[in-house]
């Protein structure tokens, strides 16, 4: 397509701020033009073009959630009793966790590698991003496409092996201290993964910190509702519910790194931020008849599951996880499929079905090609 600047609002009239409903649950979209004069998070308004100011109001604002309110109460239960034991593919190596927690085996203990076996291992954490820079975003919608299709991220590798050395919790039963320092841990692990390929793309990656919530918070994203793992681009921090794993089924409760896939798929969006993805696939969804943009939304969001398989791929073996842990993995994002959640076959929704959710994990998970997980160039049928 030629080149085309953004004509005004691609998103017509709206509320400054709300809640989506989604099939999933709530997810926080707030995009709305912004009404001439009023501040933005404490700045004043910049007097730029259309598309400048568009976008960087998207991105104070805009929230790309993992686990929200379920869309019904009772959906949870549905889901967590009818959920179904097996994936319908038969290739899927996913097996289930133990019911009873008195017969899952003790969570291995992660032992030192040989010098020189894992990869970047030289590298020094960053300290948390008190104040990162601005997000990246496109100035064209052509220029949008290139960077959802063709991004200079998708030429580049993860590292693996890659050592994380953070201590297994019991998710359940922490307090919020300890999860909180177990999953700011996780943080250090995941810019170990992918600050290298965000670097090599020409792109800047900051650590995000995660804030641990008990009852509902009020951030820059607005309010955040409980059972709930979000990615706030407004500030560039990860925000989780101390109850999340309640939205879990419970027969994958037992297995470890359930709410560590969450939060690595909310790093995905972060790494989707960093790299302009995000901008460019919210300008074009928000530009697109609904059917397109549910397309867009689920090609983001399985892009997220890829990219959280990449970096559990990448720790696997110095976190000692097991065939069935990963499985269990596949399995969790599989159990929270736009069709599987609302138990419609065929459902249309915005985060993709659970076949599509396993398959894109299960990409990740084997290979470390940054483009396998490029879902912006996959045909339709693999991001229903």
């Amino acid at each position: 397509m030629t080149q085309q600047q953004w004509p005004g609002s691609p998103w017509g009239p709206r509320q400054s701020s709300g809640w989506q409903q989604t099939p999933f649950g709530q997810v926080q979209y707030s995009r709305g033009p912004v009404p001439r004069g009023q501040v933005v998070f404490g700045r004043p308004r910049r007097r730029r073009s259309l598309l400048g100011t568009l976008v960087r109001a998207m991105f104070l604002l805009a929230v790309m959630g993992f686990l929200g309110l379920l869309a019904l109460g009772w959906l949870l239960g549905q889901v967590v009793q009818t959920a179904p034991s097996t994936v319908p593919d038969p290739q899927t190596r996913v097996t289930a966790a133990p019911q009873d927690p008195a017969t899952r085996a003790p969570a291995p203990q992660t032992t030192p590698a040989p010098p020189g076996e894992y990869q970047n291992d030289d590298y020094q954490v960053p300290p948390v991003a008190q104040n990162p820079p601005g997000l990246p975003q496109p100035e064209t919608y052509e220029e949008a496409s290139q960077l959802l299709q063709a991004n200079p991220l998708y030429s580049t590798s993860v590292p693996r092996p890659v050592r994380c050395e953070m201590a297994d919790i019991d998710i359940e039963r922490a307090s919020r201290r300890e999860l909180s320092a177990h999953l700011n841990e996780m943080m250090g692990c995941l810019m170990r993964v992918w600050e290298g390929p965000l670097d090599q793309a020409g792109f800047t990656a900051v650590r995000p910190s995660v804030t641990v919530y008990s009852s509902s918070v009020t951030t820059k994203c607005g309010k955040l509702p409980r059972r709930n793992a979000v990615y706030c681009g407004a500030d560039q921090q990860v925000y989780i519910a101390t109850d999340l794993p309640q939205v879990v089924p419970a027969r994958l409760r037992d297995s470890r790194f359930i709410t560590e896939a969450v939060v690595a798929h909310e790093f995905g969006h972060a790494v989707q931020a960093r790299s302009a993805v995000l901008a460019s696939e919210l300008a074009w969804e928000e530009r697109s008849s609904k059917s397109v943009g549910l397309e867009y939304s689920r090609r983001l969001e399985v892009q997220a599951d890829c990219f959280a398989g990449q970096f559990l791929g990448s720790v696997q073996q110095s976190t000692l996880m097991t065939d069935q842990e990963l499985d269990n993995v596949g399995r969790l994002f599989y159990s929270i499929g736009d069709d599987v959640l609302t138990g419609r076959r065929g459902y249309e929704g915005n985060h993709g079905s659970g076949q599509s959710r396993l398959e894109w994990t299960r990409k990740g998970l084997e290979s470390t090609s940054v483009g396998a997980c490029n879902s912006f160039a996959a045909p339709s049928s693999q991001v229903r």
